[in-house]
């Protein structure tokens, strides 16, 4: 009679096979990682703009977000309206309602000037929420002309006055220069890479 031993069958080569197939893998996702990445380079603003999303307090960006949703109400009236028919209306931010304590009890007015038409929102509350300014300008073929990436020639604008201290100033004029030189800031959006990160 033949006596035969068979040995277990032994896990220690498979696992070592299955260990380094596993290494071989996770060292070219790395070296894949690593050739594919690219830096993106963060949108630079200038200092007489400020950025929607960073720069704003929670009142300020509401207010913003309102302001131009009315834009577009505004654009459809063959004349501008003032700000009493816009709060008869009950467009927010012009129409007093339960918010507009909590978002700094803004005092609105209306100036026109040739092309361009500003509803202005003085602030009652600095703490809150700076003052801002709702800009909006018939296009004319220049601007047409012009890069629509400028800021500057877009036909809605809203501009943001953080008084601190100080009084906001009602501006006289309605065009760019003279609204920086007063101390207000476009307010830009940026949308980058990172928009849908944070």
């Amino acid at each position: 009679m033949t006596v035969q031993a068979i040995r277990p069958a032994g896990a220690g080569h498979e696992t070592a096979a299955v260990l380094g197939v596993c290494a071989l893998i996770f060292l070219l996702a790395i070296t894949t990682v690593i050739l594919r990445t690219t830096t993106v380079s963060a949108p630079e603003i200038a200092a007489s703009q400020i950025d929607a999303r960073h720069g704003l307090t929670a009142a300020e960006q509401g207010i913003y977000a309102d302001l131009l949703v009315a834009a577009d109400e505004i654009a459809f009236a063959d004349t501008a309206p003032d700000v009493e028919t816009l709060a008869g209306q009950m467009i927010p931010p012009f129409a007093t309602d339960a918010s507009t304590a909590r978002r700094g009890s803004h005092e609105w007015r209306m100036r026109q000037a040739s092309a361009a038409v500003a509803y202005i929102g003085i602030t009652h509350d600095p703490d809150t929420a700076g003052s801002l300014l709702l800009l909006m300008t018939r296009p004319s073929t220049s601007d047409a002309a012009s890069d629509m990436h400028d800021h500057a020639t877009e036909p809605v604008q809203v501009w943001l006055y953080q008084p601190g201290q100080k009084q906001t100033p009602v501006p006289s004029t309605l065009d760019h220069d003279s609204l920086t030189r007063d101390g207000w800031k476009q307010i830009v959006s940026q949308f980058d890479a990172g928009a849908t990160r944070h």
